[in-house]
């Protein structure tokens, strides 16, 4: 189960996504979705060299 925060105009919603988006580690709400700055800056890093990539869908009319 997830909780979410959200702040709106009068209510609030806690948002605690459980564990690290890259090691599956407990989430601590500082470097939320990850669990460290170790994992962030690894994330940023792939992102940086290019290793997360959007497919791109080939046309058959060549």
């Amino acid at each position: 189960m997830t909780d979410r925060l959200f702040m709106g105009n009068t209510e609030t919603i806690r948002l605690s996504s459980s564990l690290c988006v890259r090691c599956s580690a407990p989430v601590k709400p500082r470097f939320r979705p990850f669990c460290s700055a170790r994992c962030s800056q690894l994330d940023l890093a792939k992102w940086l060299n290019e290793s997360y990539r959007i497919p791109l869908e080939q046309d058959d009319e060549n």
